[in-house]
């Protein structure tokens, strides 16, 4: 098979003053001043060629081999285009003669896969050398801004894929069991790369030369708990291990990244002090100085990794009809460590969570907080901004939440053409966490957490 895809775009952005008559206003004719502050024309061409091959033996044993050749408009000459490719196999083994007449295994299938593919997902022309107008007028002639660096090198991230699975059906696939073991691989990241000041340009588009892994197991589960003449019960439970790491970052050490990653551990980490708690003595916060050279700094002292990627989370489904009536719940769960926003400002005049009133005083060693000072204290406000950089911001924002559950009830209507069905539903509703300060779901200033919402309906059907 083969693809081909041609996409223009063209964008305007004009301004006008002046107008005559607020009639008049959405017709930039009318007004006396009109300006054409950006305008441009985008070009993207994608085009694929893509082959498959299945064998299929005794339908018990299958084959499949696919390949194909992408190419993209938005990277550099002798870089756009890319080969990918894919194999898998799986084993029907329950339809071995051993196996095939079990009264206790229904179904059995072992799997596994591996394969390449790419993605151009960045925007077009993202390896020019581009300029755009300013907008403003000079000597009576608009100027032009370079707004992109030159990048020959740029070309497609990789994607490498590996997962075998097994899949099992017991009692008539009344218990139905699915593992899954996978391993992502991705490679030339497309990313922004941080430059200099004295470049000009906050960033350039490239090719990372970088290797993350994202590897882990999946694990689901559905029962058939009833299934009577007028009552079915069903379960579904979904359990997700997962973990990234760096694989491979040549001259780490010497990148703008250097304070952001580490060798061998996952992308979504902070570098953090030590926190050791408060100096009985000074009633300060204290920290760590790991080399010893009698103060604390970044990014000498500033060497402890906390995770923040979720250890794991999944979630609980189940399904209840009772002749026409339909109950549904879904709870969810995340176990994850955080990096918690600062919530306390002692010695500001702004609302206060009432645990900063347990502060540090002589006698008071097990305070939660240190020392209060009349006026401006130096030492204590750079203790304070220590502590939220440090291992005491990171606290467990694990949750169990009921995230949707809905009744409703199927109306015993005589016609044949027409159904009614009465809904009662809810999002939200249930929370349980340790978390103290707002949603553990979305723990940064600005965000709106999830609402609890209750909602409700009559659904016609003709």
């Amino acid at each position: 098979g083969s693809t081909f895809q041609n996409q223009n775009t063209s964008r305007v952005f004009q301004s006008g003053v002046g107008f005559t008559s607020n009639s008049l206003i959405y017709n930039l004719a009318s007004a006396t001043t009109s300006r054409i502050l950006f305008s441009e024309d985008i070009q993207y061409k994608y085009q694929a060629f893509f082959g498959r091959i299945n064998y299929n033996l005794l339908d018990r044993y299958f084959i499949n081999l696919t390949g194909r050749r992408d190419g993209s408009s938005r990277f550099g000459p002798g870089n756009q285009f890319a080969n990918f490719g894919a194999i898998g196999a799986a084993w029907l083994f329950s339809k071995e003669n051993l196996l095939n007449k079990s009264a206790f295994l229904s179904f059995g299938k072992l799997r596994a896969s591996y394969g390449t593919t790419g993605n151009d997902q960045i925007g077009d022309y993202q390896f020019f050398d581009t300029y755009t107008s300013t907008g403003v007028l000079y000597d009576g002639s608009v100027g032009l801004q370079p707004s992109r660096l030159f990048n020959p090198n740029f070309g497609w991230e990789t994607n490498k894929k590996l997962e075998i699975a097994l899949e099992t059906g017991f009692l008539q696939d009344r218990i139905f069991f699915t593992a899954a073991w996978y391993q992502n691989r991705s490679s030339n990241q497309l990313v922004g790369i941080p430059l200099a000041a004295t470049t000009g340009f906050s960033t350039m588009q490239a090719n990372l030369n970088a290797t993350v892994e994202n590897a882990g197991w999946e694990f689901t589960l559905r029962t058939n708990n009833f299934n009577g003449l007028n009552f079915k019960w069903t379960t579904t439970f979904n359990l997700s291990l997962s973990r990234n790491k760096l694989l491979d970052f040549p001259n780490l050490n010497s990148s703008t990244y250097r304070e952001m990653y580490r060798l061998g551990q996952p992308l979504n980490i902070q570098l953090l002090y030590q926190y050791k708690g408060i100096d009985p003595q000074t009633g300060l916060y204290q920290f760590t100085d790991i080399n010893n050279d009698g103060k604390i700094t970044n990014p000498e002292d500033k060497q402890i990794i906390a995770d923040l990627n979720p250890k794991y989370f999944g979630g609980l489904q189940n399904e209840l009809k009772y002749k026409n009536w339909n109950l549904q719940f879904l709870f969810q769960f995340v176990k994850q460590m955080n990096r918690i926003a600062p919530m306390e400002f002692p010695g500001q005049m702004a609302n206060q969570p009432l645990r900063v009133a347990d502060g540090w005083e002589p006698g008071n060693n097990s305070a939660s907080y240190q020392i209060y000072t009349a006026g401006y204290n130096n030492q204590a406000v750079t203790a304070n901004s220590l502590r939220n950089q440090s291992t005491a911001s990171i606290e467990d924002v694990s949750f169990i939440r009921l995230k949707n559950i809905s009744l409703s009830y199927q109306l015993p209507l005589n016609l044949q053409s027409v159904k009614c069905q009465v809904m009662l539903q809810g999002q939200n509703l249930l929370t349980f966490t340790k978390f103290k300060d707002g949603d553990p779901e979305f723990i940064t200033y600005g965000f709106l957490p999830p609402l609890k919402i209750i909602t409700s309906g009559i659904q016609l059907t003709f």
